[in-house]
């Protein structure tokens, strides 16, 4: 089984295909959607348009002709155009499909760094997909419940809205903790762990990706995952802050 992992590459900054390659290795099949010199939070970088619609119908079809299934992970989108594809491209090849997992990058810290048309394309994936990996931000932005909604208004309407969907909210304020929300089957689950007083880009891929290792190839409950991987990132965290470096540190 592999990981068809649809993601920007970024040259300079730890997050994105980079981490997840680093903590998945060849179990990746990268796709890029977007290439950038650095991190979207990097000063004077440079953004590249990829031949996405060539590359990933090809993946398909070389992992259809090798007899692989696969996870699809979806992560940074170069476009809103790019939903349309992807989705296609799914719908065509279900049968090799084992899970569908979408991480819909589209904010953090109350705000909003990708194009409107992103945000409001991403449902295209989310009603398709299996899992979710939406931080609390990303939440409010998709829930369509307003920006002066409550945090509660946000849950409900964002479950009401992908009701078939299981679903992480990850970084959701809680008392100076991070606190983690898990929603299958019907069941809520949360968890907290201590917060650091540091923020650094590609937790999200780093969790994602340590979720995905144990849900879908150590076979442990999706609980026990979404710990594993929260205390996994958090130690990454951890030591980044211990070697004083600006970008995560994978070792």
């Amino acid at each position: 089984m592999k990981i068809l992992t649809i993601h920007s590459f970024a040259v300079h900054g730890t997050a994105s295909l980079k981490a997840i390659i680093s903590l998945l290795g060849t179990r990746v099949l990268p796709v890029p959607s977007l290439f950038l010199s650095g991190l979207t939070n990097i000063p004077g970088i440079i953004k590249t348009e990829t031949q996405l619609p060539e590359i990933l119908e090809s993946t398909f079809a070389i992992s259809r002709a090798r007899e692989e299934k696969l996870i699809v992970y979806i992560g940074y989108l170069g476009n809103a155009g790019q939903v349309k594809l992807i989705r296609r491209l799914i719908e065509k090849n279900r049968d090799i499909i084992v899970s569908i997992v979408v991480d819909p990058v589209s904010g953090d810290h109350g705000k909003m760094y990708v194009p409107p048309t992103v945000v409001e394309a991403w449902p295209g994936l989310l009603e398709i997909a299996d899992w979710a990996l939406p931080n609390y931000t990303e939440l409010t932005l998709l829930s369509g419940a307003g920006e002066k909604a409550t945090e509660e208004e946000h849950l409900n309407a964002f479950r009401d809205k992908f009701s078939s969907l299981s679903y992480i909210i990850t970084s959701m304020p809680h008392s100076g903790q991070l606190k983690l929300l898990l929603h299958h089957n019907g069941i809520a689950q949360p968890f907290t762990h201590k917060k650091e007083n540091i923020n650094f880009s590609g937790t999200g891929d780093i969790f994602a990706a340590h979720f995905i290792m144990s849900y879908f190839f150590r076979r442990q409950s999706p609980f026990q995952a979404m710990r594993m991987a929260a205390e996994a990132t958090h130690a990454v965290i951890r030591r980044s802050m211990e070697l004083g470096s600006e970008d995560i540190v994978l070792e």
